[in-house]
């Protein structure tokens, strides 16, 4: 059986790394053209764009997701890291994380090891495994990322804006709500 989901697992890791090494340009699900699986072509900025959390209004893209007429093994997304932001120490309980470089150089949080991801680095994250990222370079990282199984997208609605300069108004009981109810856990 672990052979299987090892097998598993660098089956979905290869499906994703095609994906970013074609340019990750892939349809969502939430289009309204998109009603059947088989394949389309996004460009780089289409697909839902959300704003995330309070403070760091860091723009993530969602370009595959679950939805009630598509399913897919994994989603995938797209985010932009401004210089000096960062993305918490946290762990997923029910889903796999994978991570591309496409342009950037970003410090990435392992358990206890601190590593350097730069351009075309391809980084995988086992389910609860404590990760983190902060980008110290001089340019904004853009990372092309994705979950297995898909549904963790929904997070990155719940936690954002449609808008840079909308407010998500959550309380610290709201943040804890929805962090429960999507499997996540911060380190504190």
């Amino acid at each position: 059986m672990r052979q299987n989901t090892r097998r598993d697992a660098l089956k979905k890791l290869s499906l994703f790394a095609g994906f970013c090494l074609t340019g990750g340009n892939l349809a969502h699900a939430n289009s309204s053209a998109f009603q059947t699986t088989k394949g389309m072509v996004l460009k780089a900025e289409d697909g839902e764009v959300w704003y995330i959390g309070n403070t760091r209004k860091a723009e993530v893209i969602i370009k595959v997701a679950k939805s009630d007429r598509y399913v897919p093994e994994m989603s995938l997304l797209t985010e932009k890291i401004p210089v000096g932001d960062a993305i918490p120490m946290h762990k997923h309980a029910n889903e796999e994380e994978f991570l591309f470089v496409q342009k950037g150089q970003i410090e990435i949080y392992l358990d206890d090891e601190t590593q350097e991801g730069n351009a075309g680095d391809l980084i995988y994250v086992p389910r609860n495994t404590w990760h983190g990222f902060k980008n110290n370079g001089k340019e904004e990282v853009v990372l092309f990322f994705g979950y297995s199984p898909a549904g963790f997208e929904a997070y990155f609605r719940a936690i954002g804006t449609k808008s840079m300069e909308e407010e998500l108004g959550f309380t610290s009981q709201d943040w804890e709500r929805t962090n429960k109810k999507f499997g996540v856990v911060y380190k504190t």
